[in-house]
């Protein structure tokens, strides 16, 4: 179920603009295994060009190019990508057209990043989260992968709509994506129970 906009007349003088949000986050639970780049995983790459909705800008695109209109970014000077800057001065110094959706794909761990960006030290995740919602489109999605569910929060405007676990099985650690609707500008928001099985939504 995609997240949909909705103009309700609550007079003859103007509108409300609400949010539609599923009431509980829908939930994929799909077997893959592991790689040390996130995409070269068929089943985690398919499902991610299949989230990723209009104009996506991949942070932390690595060596693997998406079936999507992505803008690509990495630091590592082996990545394929058009830009290779940190993350956070990526999204500071942008001043082109907004995005429908962000792809966040960050090494999971200070060790992993070291490795990754050869000893190159990444800015703070928190504060790349708080400049995020200056280069998203109104309603846009931003989906984060790592080892939680680590997400935009509430408190910066987000709902989240959609969980995803990639099970790798043994004792790997499960790759989770978030996916959450960027809702700030809307002044309400409504809950809908997801459609029983075999319901169709119109």
């Amino acid at each position: 179920m995609k997240n949909i906009m909705a103009k309700v007349d609550k007079s003859t003088d103007s509108n409300t603009l609400f949010n539609v949000l599923p009431a509980v986050p829908l939930f994929d639970y799909i077997k893959c295994p592991l790689s040390r780049w996130t995409f070269r995983i068929k089943p985690i790459r398919e499902w991610t060009e299949k989230t990723c909705e209009g104009k996506t800008l991949n942070l932390f695109a690595g060596r693997t190019k998406l079936n999507i209109d992505e803008i690509r970014n990495d630091l590592d000077d082996e990545a394929l990508a058009e830009y290779q800057k940190d993350a956070l001065q990526f999204v500071k110094e942008w001043d082109g057209e907004r995005f429908d959706t962000v792809l966040l794909d960050p090494p999971y761990a200070y060790r992993k990043s070291m490795e990754m960006y050869k000893g190159i030290k990444a800015s703070p995740f928190r504060q790349l989260k708080d400049e995020l919602p200056r280069i998203l489109k109104p309603n846009g999605i931003v989906i984060t992968f790592g080892y939680h569910s680590n997400t935009m929060g509430k408190n910066r405007g987000f709902e989240v709509e959609r969980i995803a676990l990639f099970s790798h099985g043994g004792a790997i650690h499960d790759t989770i994506a978030s996916v959450e609707r960027y809702c700030r500008q809307h002044r309400h928001t409504v809950y809908v129970k997801p459609p029983a099985r075999g319901q169709i939504l119109i």
